[in-house]
């Protein structure tokens, strides 16, 4: 499993853990007992058992501020999607003047209640993508142009909309925790047990003064873990692999602390203190019932259920920006095949995504199996654009697509090009999908232009290769 991924994943459930004992003792009443009923069929309490001045959250209200994203829906029974971010607000940031922070880390996670099954993808930071409204830039600048913009629902939102728009997958929910949040639950649970294998120079302490420790085994603190945890450094492996490695070993850690050492019955007596310390480094659009549910859930999965997918070198390129800046580039068809193995559970709420595809050897995206029955239900708008000097070409696919299934298309000219082209305007996977192979268009031909206020959801804009080569009767 990624690693990345399941600390916020773990993070996230012991989060949802004491979310509920905020609220009440459900939660500790069913691991008591060790039975119970699911919580959505109970009546949720509100008192703060602790008597700490914590804040008590209300059933049905999202554990946000007021600015976050909308509220959504959620029975307890269908699949969900959650974009989990884990933000750098370290003190030091913010005396350097770096306004809103990046998102270190975003995982997408899918939960399954029906097959009881668990996906999650970390998303590399430095992927190359339309951002809505702010044209392209890494994926992890989403969440600080949303807060520095003001814009509806602030960085939460516009990094959910990035990522429906990266995936083609909606996304539900999102939760936040920063990075002091994380050092507090790790030394809520009294550290965690790592190892070093060789003598590691870091910014332990989080202060910016780096020092050696010697090769052994040590009981870390927050600070210390996050420092291990984090670190990119050539120096210790291979960048975001070995880091990748190193968040593993946190997991395991942090699985063994709270399960070897009982250390949950602690963690529900300071239940409310802790939420004190963290619940500003926590936000969600979740409510504390949901949230309760979600723990709930989690906790009846087993580990082999849980698949996590980490968007390595198999679905990404690296190269450079034109400013010279590093960025990851998606490879679109490797990394479908991805999105499309993480949907790929048997629950009934399994969502409609586009078809497996392969890669052929000239590198145009090829459907397997037929995307077109999907590609008419998602009833997306089309734009043909001519850019072929053959007069009348747009007309004639018009009346082919249609005969088709696809209904819902605007015709117009274009200037003179040679090879056709799509642009992505909306996230329409199967149409994407279906056209890439009708009109031959390779992955360096698949342009994202994220523009939710546009009239169409795609645009193609056709070359002097579809005029020559054609499959119009």
């Amino acid at each position: 499993m990624d690693s990345t991924t399941r600390v916020l994943v773990i993070i996230f459930v012991v989060l949802g853990i004491i979310l509920a004992f905020v609220g009440g003792r459900l939660v500790f009443n069913l691991i008591k007992s060790g039975s119970g009923n699911n919580p959505a069929d109970s009546s949720l309490g509100s008192s703060n058992p602790g008597g700490d001045n914590a804040a008590v959250a209300a059933p049905g209200v999202p554990l946000q501020s007021n600015k976050g994203p909308a509220a959504a829906n959620w029975d307890g029974k269908s699949r969900i999607n959650i974009l989990l971010l884990a933000l750098d607000v370290s003190p030091r940031r913010q005396s350097e003047g770096q306004g809103s922070p990046l998102s270190d880390t975003m995982i997408l996670v899918t939960v399954d209640p029906a097959s009881r099954t668990v996906g999650a993808m970390s998303i590399r930071r430095d992927l190359w993508v339309a951002i809505p409204g702010f044209d392209y830039n890494k994926i992890n600048t989403a969440y600080k142009l949303g807060e520095d913009f003001g814009i509806d629902g602030g960085g939460a939102q516009l990094a959910m909309d990035t990522v429906e728009g990266l995936f083609g997958v909606p996304v539900d929910f999102y939760a936040r925790v920063d990075f002091q949040a994380f050092e507090t639950i790790i030394d809520e649970i009294g550290g965690v047990t790592i190892t070093l294998t060789q003598p590691m120079m870091l910014d332990w302490m989080g202060n910016g003064n780096k020092f050696s420790i010697e090769p052994g085994t040590y009981t870390m603190p927050g600070n210390y873990t996050l420092a291990y945890a984090r670190t990119r450094d050539a120096e210790y492996g291979d960048g975001d692999f070995a880091r990748g490695s190193r968040q593993m070993e946190v997991i395991r850690a942090i699985r063994d602390r709270v399960l070897n050492l009982n250390a949950l019955p602690t963690l529900i007596a300071r239940a409310p203190a802790i939420y004190g310390q963290i619940s500003s480094g926590v936000q969600t659009n979740m409510s504390l019932d949901q949230a309760i549910q979600l723990a709930y859930l989690m906790a009846q999965i087993p580990s082999e259920n849980m698949h996590t997918f980490n968007m390595d070198d198999t679905v990404t390129y690296a190269t450079f920006n034109i400013d010279g800046s590093y960025i990851l580039q998606v490879i679109p068809d490797q990394m479908r095949l991805m999105r499309d193995e993480m949907f790929s559970g048997s629950g009934s709420d399994s969502i409609d995504s586009a078809p497996v595809v392969d890669s052929q050897d000239n590198g145009v995206v090829v459907a397997t199996g037929d995307p077109l029955p999907l590609a008419v239900q998602e009833a997306a708008r089309i734009q043909i654009l001519n850019g072929s000097n053959t007069a009348g070409l747009a007309d004639r696919t018009q009346s082919y697509l249609s005969s088709n299934g696809l209904t819902n298309i605007t015709i117009g000219n274009y200037d003179s090009t040679e090879n056709t082209q799509i642009v992505v305007h909306t996230p329409v996977t199967n149409t994407l999908t279906y056209l890439a192979a009708v009109f031959n268009v390779p992955n360096a031909r698949v342009f994202n232009q994220a523009d939710p206020t546009n009239s169409f959801d795609i645009t193609v804009i056709l070359g002097n290769d579809w005029a020559a080569n054609n499959q119009i009767p």
